[in-house]
C-alpha cells in the first residue's frame, strides 16, 4: 500500500525510483478506508536520509500510511537546510492538539550527554507525555528507547569505553510477541552507540519484555503491552551504507573508529558491505503497522473509552497533576464495586466521587477520581484494579496529556497509558 509523503519530499523520488508506491496528500485525500496517521519525530543529523529510511519500510506494509515529519519547537538542526525543514516539518506546537495512531521517535547523536543537557530535553517529556493520550502506539530508535525508558521508568543509560559499532548476532527472546512474528531463532541487525541499557536496571512489575538481546551487543529490543511501546536500541532500518557513512565521516574528521564489526567482507573497508538484515527489517515494521493498525480498529472514533479520555479536557473541573480519573469497565456494577473499593482501600485510596456511566448494570462503567498519585502510582492503580473480577478495561487519565487504557485480557490492540 502506498505511503503519503509531500510532493517535493526527497524521499519520494527516492522511493518511487525504488518501485514503492507513493500518494501525495491532495490525492490521497479522497481514498478510503482512511491512512493510518504515523509521527515521525525525526532527531536524526541526516534528515533526508532517515525520512526515506522509514518511509521505504513504512511503503511496503500492508497499510496505507500520512507520514507527518515533526520536531520540538526549540530544535534547530546543524546539518538540514531551513528551507527543508521550512517545507516538510511541523513544529509539535503545531501538531499536539492531533491524534495519531503510530509514533516514531528517531535516535539522536547526543548519547554522550546526561538526558538533563540535552538542550530540547524537556520538550521531549513534554511529546513523550503526550504520546501517551494523543497515540496509539509508539516505537522508539537508539537514543530514543533510552530517553523514554528514563522518562517513563527512570532506567539510566551506562557509557561504553568505545563505540559499539558493527552488525551483530542476537537471539529472539520472546518468539510469541506479535512484533518478532516471522522472525525464527536469530537475526543480525546493525549497531551504533556509545551507550547501553542494561536488564538489570529494568523495574520488575513495569511490564516491560526484552524480546531480543546479543551476548555481544546486549538489549536489543523491548516491548510494553501495556503503552504500546516498541524499544529498539538498534537500527533495522538502517540502509546497506549507513554504517559505512559513518566510519568514513568519522575518519574523515580524525575521530577515533575502529572498523565495523561483521560488516564490511573480509573486513576489506573497500569492498561494498552486505546487507542482510533488510527482511528482517521490512518484517519489523510490518508486524507493527499491523498492531497499530489493529489498535485503530479496535479503538475507533465510536470507541467509549477514547471518547472519555478526550472528552471536556479544558473544563475546570479537570483533573491536574496530583488528581487522576478512572472510567472502570464492567460486566456488573453490583458485583464489580466492591471488589474496586476494597482494591482502593489496599492503596489506602478513597475516592474523592465515584459514580457510574450507562443506564443498565451491563456493559457499564464505574467513574472515580482520586486525589495525591502521580502519574506512576495511577498506572500501578489501574493495573491493580484490572485484576478485580468483572473488570475488562481501565481508563485513567491526569492534567492535560497524561491518559490511556489498560485491558485484562492482556490483548495488544488497546490504547496506550
Amino acid at each position: 500500500m502506498p505511503v503519503i509523503l509531500p510532493s517535493e519530499l526527497p524521499a519520494r523520488r527516492t522511493l518511487l525510483s525504488e518501485g514503492v508506491e507513493v500518494l501525495s496528500p491532495d490525492r490521497a485525500s479522497h481514498l478510503q478506508p482512511q491512512a493510518l496517521r504515523i509521527g515521525l519525530l525525526n532527531l536524526m543529523p541526516t534528515k533526508a536520509k532517515t525520512e526515506t529510511q522509514i518511509a521505504r519500510l513504512l511503503g511496503v506494509t500492508p497499510q496505507r500510511i500520512d507520514l507527518t515529519l515533526f520536531v520540538p519547537d526549540s530544535y534547530r538542526p546543524k546539518t538540514t537546510p531551513s528551507r527543508h525543514m521550512t517545507a516538510f516539518y511541523r513544529r509539535f506546537s503545531q501538531i499536539r492538539a492531533q491524534r495519531f495512531d503510530g509514533l516514531i521517535v528517531t535516535g539522536a547523536p547526543v548519547e554522550t550527554l546526561p538526558f538533563e543537557a540535552v538542550s530540547y530535553w524537556q520538550e521531549l517529556t513534554e511529546i513523550l507525555d503526550w504520546s501517551r493520550s494523543h497515540v496509539r502506539r509508539s516505537f522508539y530508535i537508539c537514543w530514543a528507547a533510552q530517553a523514554a525508558l528514563q522518562h517513563f521508568h527512570g532506567v539510566p543509560k551506562h557509557g561504553l569505553a568505545d563505540k559499539l559499532f558493527g552488525v551483530f548476532p542476537h537471539r529472539v527472546v520472546k518468539a510469541d510477541s506479535d512484533i518478532l512474528r516471522g522472525f525464527g531463532d536469530r537475526f543480525t541487525i546493525p549497531v551504533s552507540r556509545h551507550s547501553e541499557v542494561r536488564a538489570a536496571d529494568l523495574p520488575p512489575g513495569r511490564g516491560l519484555d526484552i524480546l531480543a538481546e546479543s551476548a555481544e551487543a546486549g538489549l536489543s529490543l523491548l516491548e510494553e503491552r501495556d503503552r504500546g511501546a516498541t524499544y529498539m536500541f538498534d537500527h533495522l532500518e538502517y540502509d546497506s551504507d549507513s554504517l559505512q557513512d559513518e566510519y568514513k565521516r568519522d575518519r574523515a574528521a580524525g575521530k577515533p573508529i575502529a572498523l565495523p564489526s561483521n560488516y564490511f567482507p573480509d573486513d576489506d573497508d573497500s569492498r561494498p558491505p552486505c546487507n542482510g538484515w533488510h527482511g528482517h527489517g521490512v518484517l519489523l515494521f510490518r508486524n507493527w503497522i499491523d498492531g497499530v493498525a489493529r489498535a485503530a480498529a479496535n479503538d475507533g472514533p465510536d470507541d467509549p473509552a477514547l471518547r472519555w479520555l478526550v472528552a471536556d479536557r479544558d473544563r475546570p473541573s479537570a483533573p491536574d497533576e496530583t488528581t487522576s480519573e478512572f472510567r472502570i469497565e464492567v460486566d456488573a456494577i453490583s458485583e464489580a464495586r466492591p471488589a474496586v473499593l476494597r482494591t482502593l482501600a489496599d492503596f489506602r485510596l478513597a475516592p474523592l466521587t465515584l459514580d457510574r456511566e450507562g443506564p443498565g448494570t451491563e456493559s457499564a462503567a464505574i467513574l472515580l477520581r482520586l486525589e495525591g498519585m502521580d502519574q506512576q502510582r495511577a498506572q500501578s492503580v489501574a493495573r491493580a484494579l484490572l485484576r478485580c473480577r468483572g473488570v475488562s478495561r481501565v481508563a485513567c487519565r491526569q492534567g492535560e496529556v497524561f491518559g490511556g487504557a489498560f485491558r485484562a485480557t492482556g490483548r495488544r490492540d488497546g490504547l496506550p497509558c
